[in-house]
């Protein structure tokens, strides 16, 4: 198998992982500090469990790493620099949504201003 092949199954595994908004959200939040279940969970406004499940995927794919504190588990991205490139996507995305709207907008004028002709 070709080492680029390789690359672009393992990049395959990364964009599954990240595939969920609310994982998304997860290494947004991990991309200002550490945080544990429960005050992820109070920040995003989702379940414990169900943070936890986004973080065993996450961590599947080696984005985050935990370190214990007592009995909490404090979870902290592995490569912080992934939080930008994540964030380059949401305002990649944001842009796109904004053009979009953009382009509507003057559809629906232009349709009007060819309805009164």
């Amino acid at each position: 198998m070709s080492s680029r092949k390789i690359v672009a199954e393992e990049l395959a595994k990364l964009f599954s992982a990240l595939s969920h908004p609310d994982r998304i959200r997860i290494v947004e939040e991990l991309a200002t500090e550490e945080s544990d279940v429960q005050s992820l969970s109070e920040q995003l406004d989702i379940s414990p469990s169900r943070v936890s499940q986004h973080l065993s995927t996450l961590r599947a794919q080696r984005v985050v790493s935990d370190r214990r504190e007592g009995k909490r588990h404090i979870y902290h991205l592995d490569e912080p620099g992934l939080a930008g490139w994540i964030l380059d996507g949401v305002n990649f995305t944001e842009l796109q949504i904004v053009n979009a709207r953009e382009f509507e907008s003057a559809v629906k004028k232009a349709k009007k201003l060819w309805s009164q002709q």
